[in-house]
């Protein structure tokens, strides 16, 4: 059964590209980033939250083709260039992949490739860390993402290959939408409009890398610990990825998916 999904984009928050200030609620303070808070992992010795992936001095060298931000936490050593995403789409074949650690997922993976300590940080009063992630949580264990949402393609290019003349509605919204905030469904059964109302202060372009690569940092934002408040699930259990629009009514794949 089709479905026409028409993006309906009302004001944003903040004017321009500039995003002025987290909302509430924000930060990676007590957050499932701040490593301080698990059991198994060593705390800072100083308490400190943002160490174990920054620091003001002496940070990891940087790598001209991937420039970090003041990056304090071990690379992962693990090869990727086997583990990409397959499509299954045929109009997705000619996305391509060359890099499935470009831009911040290289540095998602440092912790998410589960072979290095969540707690690691350095190499300034370097400590090797004592807890790695396992299980759901290890992303990218033994260097594998063919079975996770692709990352390190292009958006443009997927919105060329997806929203042809061909087809009869286009399948991506442009990189000028925001994020999903709410959805409806018609009444009328058999054809009918699904509206998806999007609201939020940032654009799907501006999540890009480099303005066109999906990334991890597509979807998450690292350091808001509650970029919108989700609800809570039937078993009592409230989801919280970091991700820019609710796990309700699927609205973070309707961010981008028109379905």
């Amino acid at each position: 059964m089709k479905k026409l999904v028409s993006l309906l984009a009302v004001a944003t928050l903040y004017a321009g590209t500039a995003y002025a200030g987290q909302p509430a609620a924000t930060g990676i303070t007590d957050s499932i980033h701040d490593m301080n808070i698990y059991v198994g992992a060593t705390p800072d010795e100083f308490g400190r939250s943002c160490v174990f992936c920054h620091t003001p001095h002496n940070a990891q060298p940087i790598d001209p083709l991937n420039p970090v931000p003041l990056w304090n936490h071990q690379w992962t050593t693990a090869d990727f260039s086997l583990g990409v995403y397959q499509w299954a789409t045929p109009k997705n074949f000619p996305l391509t992949i060359d890099d499935p650690l470009i831009g911040p997922t290289r540095l998602c993976m440092s912790c998410h490739d589960g072979t290095v300590a969540i707690d690691q940080h350095g190499p300034s009063r370097a400590f090797a860390g004592t807890m790695f992630l396992t299980g759901d949580a290890a992303v990218g264990r033994n260097a594998d993402l063919t079975d996770d949402h692709p990352i390190g393609f292009s958006y443009g290019q997927a919105l060329t290959e997806r929203n042809t003349a061909g087809l009869n509605w286009p399948e991506l919204v442009e990189k000028t939408e925001m994020f999903a905030s709410s959805v409806t469904a018609s009444a009328v059964p058999g054809v009918y409009d699904t509206v998806v109302r999007a609201q939020g202060g940032r654009t799907i372009g501006e999540v890009l890398y480099q303005g066109d690569i999906v990334t991890c940092a597509t979807c998450h934002e690292v350091h808001n610990k509650e970029n919108v408040v989700q609800d809570v699930g039937t078993q009592g259990y409230t989801p919280n990825y970091l991700l820019y629009a609710k796990e309700k009514d699927s609205l973070i794949c309707l961010s981008c998916h028109l379905k």
